[in-house]
């Protein structure tokens, strides 16, 4: 059996080390954002949950499965969107190379002009855009890592990857320092001090033993769970 399953779980684990079983200073809905808050920051630091985003270009409103074209070259990373990975990014199936705006346009002064297959793409904010024009009906596969599923009463940590079991604690851990900090305990120090404390010293134990293998960063290994498959959006 997992341990701490789910948010129900969490909540009763960092109520047990408070020593509240049930409500009274602190109430469950702010344990659970704290809990929430600790699983992003945790998702956001280590790049853990994987995926990959396939779409296909439109100059319209976007559907399911589509991204609209901006200004002829760009289009909108998912607001799950973290960071993209070694698996990198393909256009109509042909690999790009990571670059950016400043060494295309210093290359090409006349990129913004250019047409045809895109061989580079670079990130600006929360758009990816490519180093010539894109166009409606072609596709875009992006290899990624993702801010995983809110938690619920139903949803398990990190998306259930397996790998992060024995991490789950960190969210308690966080949860937990501050909740006492809340109340003024300086206990809280325990767990969130910059470096020294519990929630941090165990986010660079999983980030050293998840991101251990390069060959294997971020967990871009198809079909390695198949209970948990990639995420595809």
């Amino acid at each position: 059996m997992a341990i701490l399953a789910n948010l129900t779980d969490l909540v009763e684990d960092v109520r047990d080390i408070i020593n509240e079983t049930t409500e009274g200073f602190w109430l469950d809905t702010y344990i659970e954002r704290q809990l929430e808050k600790g699983h992003q920051i945790a998702s956001t630091k280590i790049k853990m949950v994987s995926m990959i985003w396939t779409v296909t270009l439109t100059t319209s409103t976007p559907g399911a499965g589509e991204a609209q074209i901006v200004d002829n070259r760009e289009i909108l990373l998912p607001s799950s969107f973290i960071a993209i990975d070694d698996g990198g990014v393909y256009y109509n199936d042909d690999v790009c190379s990571a670059s950016s705006i400043k060494q295309i346009k210093d290359y090409d002064k006349d990129w913004l002009d250019r047409s045809g297959t895109p061989s580079r793409y670079y990130l600006r904010g929360d758009m990816l855009g490519f180093d010539n024009k894109i166009s409606a009906g072609d596709t875009v596969r992006i290899y990624g890592v993702k801010m995983p599923a809110e938690l619920t009463g139903a949803q398990a940590p990190f998306d259930a990857d397996y790998r992060t079991i024995g991490y789950r604690y960190l969210l308690v851990d966080y949860a937990v320092g501050m909740c006492l900090k809340k109340k003024k305990d300086d206990e809280w120090k325990i767990y969130l001090t910059p470096k020294v404390g519990s929630f941090w010293v165990g986010l660079n134990e999983m980030k050293a033993e998840l991101l251990e293998d390069r060959d294997e960063d971020y967990g871009m290994i198809p079909g390695d769970n198949l209970t948990r498959p990639h995420s595809t959006f």
